[in-house]
């Protein structure tokens, strides 16, 4: 299969993200997002749920507010 062919399969959808701000690479953050969301569900704090995360993942802390910005975000 070509690349070319593979993007046609999900041209609708890539449009589709491409139209709302997400990003093909946002699919990296979904467990982030997920561990995220349940620390946070059991009270810990903002800053220092993301930076757990952050640390976890060895990216910045500011990387993770745009990607869970975006994953957040209602399309």
């Amino acid at each position: 299969m070509k690349a070319v062919e593979l993007l046609k399969l999900g041209a609708e959808t890539l449009k589709t993200m491409s139209r709302n701000g997400i990003f093909v690479d946002d699919w990296k953050y979904i467990d982030a997002y997920e561990d995220f969301r349940r620390m946070r569900e059991l009270g810990v704090k903002y800053d220092v749920a993301i930076k757990d995360v952050a640390n976890s993942l060895h990216v910045t802390k500011r990387t993770l507010q745009r990607a869970f910005k975006r994953l957040s975000k209602e399309c």
